[in-house]
Parts: C-alpha cells; structure tokens; sequence
C-alpha cells in the first residue's frame, strides 16, 4: 500500500511539475522579447561605413517582426575617446525575434560591422515588468 501511495505521490509530483513549465514556458512566449547590440568601432571605422550600417538597422526596424527599434551613439564618460552605437530592438516574442533573423537583409548587418566592428555585445532577454 505505501508503494503505492508513493507511486501515485510521484506522478502528481510530476504532472504538476510538467504542467508548471508548461505555463511558464507559453507565459514566456507571449512577453515581448528585447534584443541590444552595442558596436564599438575600430577606431578608422569610415563615418561612410558607420552610416550605413545605422541604415541598415533602420530599414529592418520597419520589418513586420519589429514592435519598436531605437538606436543613438554612446555619450558614457567612461568611454569618452571610443565610437560605440546601441541598437535596441523589441519583438512581441522571441519567435518573431527568431523569424526576423531569417531576413536576408539582416545578414547585411554581419556584413557592414564585421569589417569596422572592433568590439560588439548583444543581451536578448524577455521582459518582464
């Protein structure tokens, strides 16, 4: 009988442990998913260069897949003789995140900052508020 009972314990343990990630991985998907690039440029990085890339990642910001794209140069005192630029984009989900990577433009953005990029750090994350 305890075995039983242990048994039956363990499969309601794991139902609501499945069902458990089950509501926080759909929760997850309906929250809006942001993603940030921050290039730092080789200090000859061509303003010419630099511009076009700022160009590229306007015209994807009018994708579709795109909630909201804002973009500026880094003014931080920490940081006073380096060119960086911040690319902010939002997505309603990562999986419009993940269908706006298949764009062929956005391979366009590898192509332009590979050659001028001296540094880049991207975060992707779901926010949460």
């Amino acid at each position: 009988m305890k075995k039983i009972i242990l048994k039956l314990s363990l499969l309601v343990t794991l139902v609501v442990l499945v069902k458990n990630i089950a509501v926080a991985q759909t929760d997850n998907a309906s929250k809006p998913f942001r993603h940030i690039v921050i290039i730092t440029f080789k200090p000859g990085a061509s303003p010419d260069s630099i511009k076009a890339l700022d160009h590229v990642y306007q015209d994807l910001a009018k994708s579709p897949f795109v909630k909201d794209f804002e973009w500026g140069v880094n003014v931080s005192a920490r940081d006073p003789n380096t060119l960086k630029h911040v690319y902010n984009t939002t997505f309603a989900s990562e999986e419009d995140m993940k269908s706006y990577a298949k764009i062929p433009e956005y391979k366009r953005l590898f192509q332009l900052s590979l050659p001028i990029a001296d540094d880049v750090t991207v975060a992707d994350y779901t926010i949460n508020k």
